[in-house]
């Protein structure tokens, strides 16, 4: 018996059938309307117990590698939700051909068969990036994303020191709706970048608001041209022990939008009722739920709030947030992967680890284009645009935030304060007084201040700054980063710097002084900076 049929055979054995399930433990008899198929490795070899579904019912292949689906071909696509150690071919564009596109009415059946290239996945790297936001507008968006060290050169340099196989996922937002019709750059387009400038892995991606069709009010409409370009707007893929689920989490409204018009761009963040079902039956085959689970969407589940002197979360969206959270229940490791707000946060809630990516656009590509030069790439809470790294070891999953254009191991940013409150925009923004702002957070800021932004805290983190030997006491700041305030220079109110929760605040006993910033992660990665002061507060600063 191959590996995955032995590493499936006891799911196989305990998988029980009901009427109320969207899945079966083996082909049905074809009828009119079904779609069948075989799903077998390269050498021919059948494969077993792989998941294949519509998009509403879900089934597994017997043991000849044939599967039976009487489908409506409501979403016109049929997909293969690929096994450990298995990989589907990559298209041109480094999308992964796990889908199938129907091609016949309801009532007539056809078939699509899959081959699978074995490939030992045990080990891999997984590059979460997101909000693209591509458009060709007068922000140079296309040229930074392509640019000479920008992020497809920084993603290059990734894969090729990885050490294992390396898949992409990113949580949408590629393209911007608005643009669509109004410079003629839409899905296609963006394929063709990824195409002419050879991606160097294979990338799942999950749908983003913006890329919806701006001329059509409803969501199934609206989603149509990214099922027609991209593929299924929901999934899942297994790499080694982890199973990967990407979901829509977008209800596209985009009142007054038709034929020609475009609507006010408005949505809805929810998980929708139809893929809570599938979600269900898809997490329903998964047999060992010790094993970590990966659920990728594009806005995030979780947001941040002040309570007390720190942080807590809350839900970001309520409709059907606790039928999603309860669907998840019962799986001891859950990794939640969004994007969506042009920040980084990071929470853990029970079982739910949320990794909420800032932007690889940063502030939708402005700050680079302002200053004329892409490597001013700022988030709306100071990260640099980026992309997450996580390496996956079994069922150990270590992560990181990656700059663009900067080394693994910068994961903060630090500033002498004495010269920050020089900068006249900062004197004038009234964010950075002695008094603090906004209901009292954090914030207030005096003489001889050190702030350190740190992109990827999490509460397991470590601060440590020494000056002279003495160690400093360092308080949590609620408060806005300061580069951002002069690398965006509009006054925009959508893309204005953003309150954040990830920064320190130190206070050293004079303004020359030497200090030693060290920042330890999760897994005893440390970051450091030794800061001689007066440190320069500048655009261009690290």
């Amino acid at each position: 018996m191959i590996p995955f049929v032995k590493k499936y055979a006891a799911a196989l054995a305990v998988l029980a059938l009901s009427a109320c399930q969207a899945r079966a433990a083996g082909p049905q008899d074809p009828a009119a309307g079904s779609l069948t198929g075989r799903i077998a490795s390269d050498d021919g070899t059948p494969l077993a117990g792989v998941v294949v579904s519509d998009g509403v019912r879900v089934t597994q292949t017997d043991a000849e590698g044939m599967y039976a689906l009487n489908s409506d071909k409501e979403l016109g696509y049929v997909f293969v939700s690929i096994p450990s150690g298995y990989m589907a071919a990559v298209d041109a564009t480094a999308i992964p051909q796990f889908f199938a596109y129907t091609a016949k009415p309801a009532e007539e059946s056809e078939r699509h068969d899959f081959t699978l290239t074995p490939v030992e996945n045990t080990r891999h790297t997984l590059i979460a990036a997101t909000d693209h936001h591509l458009a060709d507008r007068e922000s140079l968006d296309v040229g930074q994303f392509t640019a000479e060290g920008g992020f497809i050169d920084d993603v290059k340099a990734t894969a090729a020191a990885a050490s294992s196989p390396v898949y992409s996922i990113c949580m949408g937002d590629m393209s911007w709706d608005e643009y669509w019709h109004k410079h003629g750059f839409m899905l296609p387009d963006f394929r063709r970048l990824y195409a002419r400038h050879t991606f160097p892995c294979p990338v799942f991606n999950a749908m983003g608001n913006h890329d919806n069709d701006p001329w059509c009010a409803s969501d199934q409409e609206a989603s149509a041209a990214f099922r027609r370009e991209i593929g299924p707007t929901y999934y899942s893929f297994n790499l080694g022990e982890v199973h990967y689920v990407v979901l829509d989490n977008i209800v596209y409204v985009n009142t007054g939008g038709r034929e020609g018009a475009i609507g006010k761009l408005d949505y809805e963040v929810r998980v929708d009722q139809r893929q809570l079902e599938w979600l269900k039956a898809d997490l329903g085959t998964v047999a060992d739920r010790s094993a970590p689970l990966v659920v990728v969407m594009h806005a995030q589940l979780h947001w941040w709030q002040r309570s007390g002197n720190g942080v807590a979360w809350k839900y970001a969206f309520t409709r059907d947030a606790d039928q999603l959270v309860s669907t998840l229940t019962g799986f001891r490791e859950v990794h939640l992967v969004t994007g969506h707000s042009h920040m980084n946060f990071r929470l853990l809630n029970g079982n739910l680890r949320e990794h909420n990516i800032a932007a690889t656009s940063g502030t939708w590509w402005w700050t680079g284009q302002i200053h004329g030069d892409c490597a001013i790439n700022t988030c709306l809470d100071g990260s640099p645009g980026g992309y997450e790294v996580f390496e996956v070891d079994g069922r150990d999953i270590r992560w990181h935030y990656k700059g663009i254009g900067l080394e693994d191991g910068c994961q903060f940013r630090a500033y002498d304060m004495n010269e920050v409150l020089k900068n006249e925009r900062i004197r004038s923004s009234g964010d950075f007084t002695a008094e603090g702002t906004a209901g009292g957070m954090n914030d207030a800021y005096g003489e001889n201040d050190i702030l350190v932004n740190i992109w990827g805290w999490q509460p397991d983190w470590t601060v440590r700054v020494t000056e002279n030997g003495r160690e400093l006491r360092g308080v949590r700041v609620i408060g806005k980063d300061p580069l951002h305030k002069i690398t965006y220079t509009r006054s925009t109110k959508p893309f204005q710097t953003a309150y954040n929760p990830h920064m320190w605040r130190y206070r050293a006993s004079g303004p020359s002084t030497t200090v030693r910033i060290e920042v330890t992660d999760s897994f005893g990665r440390t970051s450091a900076e030794t800061m001689t002061r007066p440190k320069a507060f500048h655009i261009r600063m690290r």
